[in-house]
């Protein structure tokens, strides 16, 4: 169940069965089963023999407004007495419209002040006047001199006016207020940091009921929900919260609720809902409310009807409004039921249920907050974009000379709220600073506390001294400081730039694995039976044999594969086909990748920058001067901040006055100036509109704050909340951003300069993650031939083993100790078969194999036929042909004096 208490629309209809039932309507879009639960339960309990009740019940699906209107007009149908308004904004808004117009009065069970312009709607929650002060007596119980003011939506806003009055500088109350806005989302750390930085130990949290329980936890997190800090929640549903685990942190938590769950007729309320719930569910696994789970929304629910129903009995009344959506004319007793809901009854701690009725002077309900009408004096300054002269060949008067942001949005201020208004100009452009030795303000902020302005509005940032000083409306743009400076200088290609598609640690694996390979093919060489190959085919039973992965041709082989030049060089025995294939695989993706982030490497411009943020500026590495606007909320900012790196650069642009401007623009000229190496601080918004018409300059580095703009009215003025509202209204309808699109990319040269760093990113180098799968498989690969290898050895020696009758093991010893030796790229043949039998066939053969070496030696060095007729010239080809053969006889020597 949602937190944020649901708005059920009831329509309150008679149905006439014969003439004792009434029946009574409800339009429920909550998408669940305990806000139609609780409207039941409560239709039951005022339903008695004598004057049954019976509740009708219509679901829509949530924020489906044609659902909504085709509910409402069935409703009608039904004879009703009125109609409470959807959880549905939207929805709201269509079907107050069509209760308006037909006068059937409504019902609110929420805290909500979107109703304010509605004649028929009654709301049964606190107002949010009263709700604020009840909170500003609390704190000042407590007497906290500093706290933050930390709530979700800009809907909440109204519900702090109690609480700003505290900040009342004529009265002489210096309370320290600090007002944050929770992100969207549900992960607020971030701001719970920053929160904790600023050293404030007081916090007053207004949210949703589901966020209240996430931000509780994560300000456990961060820290700041210790035994100094202290909390007060605004939420009426804080009691449906389990506190068990924030206990053990010893922080002080106040709430406040409006009911005892504890109280028997409340806990038997809870136990109707649930029962009912689960009978309305069916075989949809029910929504339960648990013991203390009762929330305000519903507990309203059920005085909501008890009130509704008093009122149709005090007037006597059976026949309902007989109205359609069709009808030309409303309801005659519509406005009288109003007025009797309004004037019923009364309730207080002390006093309980007393019946009242109170006629308020017509002088007391003048729209004092009204703006409909009214003429106002708005100060602004000519500060592009928000303040402008319009450019036009035609003389201008009045409020036609001027244009920009700000003059666009007063002028949809004032159609929304009904307002005239005249422009005057600030012509110093100051904005206004607190001046501590005399107490008193200058520029903009002096004439509107003085009242010689109603409004103020520019780039007016909203700052905590300010706000002491005097209202600000909701922020219309969201903003930071950052840092202008001149765009990035193209950085000539480096002479080593084939270097850069890797990182130096996969240069140094990759050296490594190709060392590791080469030792390992030259190890598997050796141990593998089929790498040794005769080198003689002509001989059948050569005395050595010979192997082709020496440790030269064994690195030359992975060397080849790296530069996918392969070699003359071809494994044959499994376990070195297999770590091969591993290697060739290997190279394979080591390849591709290196050539695919090389093309990155060469179309991607690299890009030299002097400055990427705020801590660099402030190590000021070449050489740069930075300074701000002299006497603005930036170098405010800089002064009053408790962070080191801030403080040093505010004492920097202190003790060089020289390098502070007395406009944006001057600070603007002397960035881009290719005489100064200067960097000037200012306010995002305002950066954003000159790179987007000086192309020789840009921002850098991300925000050093957040803060907004508003519009400054003077202290307690009762026209801050409607003219918040309408920005808000112009927020969510999207107007704000498309005027700033306009202001910024459109009017006045915006668009300029394209954006060529846009799809630009300077690639990166590739590391060990991003290729490091790629070594796993080559090692396990490796690993696997060399299990292959050792198999095929161990296979070989049992072989021989067997056919010469001898031991595995003294073979195996002799293996080994061969492999290790590494001495020599030949291979003796063990246990050659000998040629004859018997004891003596061995001298014989000896003897056969020597005298037939003899006769070849004799028939290679005589010369034939030809020979001896050559004539003198070809002898020197005859001598190398003996030569030759000579180095034949040779070896054919040596594998006759083989010992095996």
């Amino acid at each position: 169940m949602q937190c944020k208490s649901q708005w059920l629309v009831f329509i309150i209809s008679c149905m006439v069965y014969g003439k004792a039932q009434k029946n009574i309507g409800a339009i429920c879009d909550d998408g669940g089963f305990v806000l139609e639960a609780a409207f039941t339960v409560a239709i039951e309990s005022v339903s008695s023999e004598d004057d049954p009740y019976e509740a009708k019940v219509v679901r829509t699906t949530p924020g489906d407004v044609l659902e909504a209107h085709y509910a409402m007009c069935s409703v009608l149908e039904g004879n009703v007495f009125g109609v409470f308004a959807p959880t549905n904004e939207k929805a709201l808004e269509h079907v107050q419209s069509i209760s308006d117009f037909l006068e059937v009065p409504q019902i609110l069970v929420d805290q909500s002040v979107a109703h304010n312009r509605n004649w028929s709607a009654i709301n049964l929650y606190p107002n949010h006047v009263t709700y604020s002060q009840a909170f500003a007596d609390i704190i000042g119980n407590k007497g906290w001199e500093e706290f933050t003011i930390i709530y979700e939506g800009a809907e909440l806003l109204p519900f702090f006016d109690a609480i700003f009055a505290l900040q009342d500088l004529e009265a002489g109350n210096e309370v320290l207020m600090t007002v944050v806005q929770l992100p969207d989302g549900d992960d607020f750390r971030s701001h719970l940091q920053t929160i904790k930085k600023s050293g404030s130990l007081n916090y007053l949290v207004n949210c949703r009921r589901e966020t209240l329980e996430t931000f509780l936890q994560q300000a456990q997190q961060v820290g700041i929900m210790s035994n100094e800090h202290s909390y007060v929640i605004m939420n009426p549903d804080f009691q449906t919260i389990d506190l068990d685990p924030f206990k053990y942190g010893e922080s002080n938590i106040t709430g406040i609720r409006f009911f005892d769950p504890s109280v028997e007729a409340i806990q038997n309320y809870v136990k109707s809902i649930n029962a009912k719930v689960a009978e309305l569910s069916e075989d949809q696994i029910p929504e339960a409310v648990t013991e203390n789970g009762l929330t305000l929304s519903l507990a309203l629910m059920y005085d909501a009807v008890m009130l509704y129903v008093a009122a149709v009995k005090a007037m006597a009344l059976e026949d309902g409004s007989s109205v359609t959506c069709e009808s030309g004319t409303g309801w005659a007793f519509g406005s009288t039921l109003l007025n009797n809901l309004k004037t019923i009854a009364t309730w207080n701690i002390e006093e309980g249920y007393k019946e009242t009725r109170v006629i308020i002077p017509a002088a007391e309900i003048e729209g004092s907050e009204s703006m409909k009408g009214k003429h106002f004096i708005v100060l602004t300054a000519l500060s592009a974009p928000y303040g402008m002269l319009k450019e036009s060949p035609k003389k201008l008067e009045g409020n036609d000379r001027y244009e920009g942001f700000g003059i666009e949005l007063i002028d949809e201020l004032a159609k929304m709220n009904e307002f005239n208004y005249t422009f005057d100009i600030q012509a110093d452009g100051v904005y206004g600073s607190l001046d501590k030795k005399t107490g008193r303000w200058n520029g903009m902020m002096e004439k509107v506390m003085d009242g010689r302005a109603d409004f103020a509005i520019t780039d007016l940032t909203i700052t905590a001294a300010r706000q002491k000083a005097v209202d600000f409306t909701s922020p219309f743009m969201n903003l930071g400081i950052t840092i202008l400076y001149k765009k990035p200088t193209k950085q000539p290609p480096d002479l080593f730039s084939f270097i850069s598609p890797f990182s130096l640690e996969v240069w140094g694996w990759l050296a490594g694995a190709y060392v590791g390979v080469s030792l390992l093919l030259f190890l598997l060489g050796r141990i593998a039976p089929e790498e040794w190959q005769n080198p003689y085919p002509c001989i059948e039973e050569p005395e050595t044999l010979d192997n082709q992965f020496t440790m030269a041709n064994s690195f030359w082989f992975t060397l080849g594969s790296v530069l996918t030049q392969g070699s003359e060089i071809a494994p044959i025995a499994v376990s070195t086909r297999m770590a091969g294939s591993m290697w060739w695989f290997f190279t394979l993706i080591m390849v591709s990748s290196y050539t695919a982030n090389l093309a990155a490497f060469l179309t991607v411009e690299s890009k030299f920058y002097a400055i990427k943020s705020v801590q660099d500026l402030a190590n000021n590495p070449y050489d740069i001067t930075y300074g701000a606007k002299k006497g603005g909320a930036t170098l405010g900012f800089f002064k009053e901040s408790d962070n080191l790196l801030y403080q040093k650069m505010y004492q920097y642009m202190d003790e060089h006055p020289e390098y502070q401007t007395s406009t944006n623009d001057e600070g603007l000229a002397r960035a881009k100036s290719t005489e100064e190496n200067y960097a000037f601080l200012m306010e995002s918004t305002s950066i954003e509109y000159m790179v987007e018409r000086n192309c020789d300059v840009a921002q850098v580095g991300g925000l050093l704050d957040s803060k907004g703009y508003g519009i400054a009215m003077k202290k307690n003025s009762p026209f801050r909340q409607p003219m918040s509202e309408s920005i808000l209204q112009l927020q969510e309808e999207g107007k704000l951003t498309r005027m700033k699109d306009k202001w910024w990319k459109e009017k006045r040269g915006g668009g300029a300069c394209a954006d060529d760093d846009a799809g630009s990113a300077e690639a990166q180098p590739l590391v060990l993650a991003n290729v490091g799968g790629v070594f796993i498989v080559l090692a396990a690969g490796s690993g696997l031939a060399v299990i292959c290898a050792i198999f095929e050895m161990l296979v070989d020696i049992w072989l021989i083993s067997h056919r010469e009758n001898m031991s595995f093991i003294e073979e195996l010893k002799a293996e080994i100790k061969f492999i290790i030796s590494g001495s020599s790229d030949t291979k003796p043949v063990r246990h050659r078969e000998p040629s004859g039998s018997g004891s003596g066939g061995s001298k014989k053969s000896k003897v056969e194999d020597e005298e037939s070496h003899m006769e070849v030696e004799n028939n290679l060095n005589a010369p034939t036929p030809s020979e001896r007729s050559v004539s003198h010239h070809s002898r020197h080809t005859l001598h190398s042909r003996r030569q030759s053969n000579a180095v034949q006889m040779a070896r054919m020597r040596k594998f006759s004096k083989a010992t095996y």
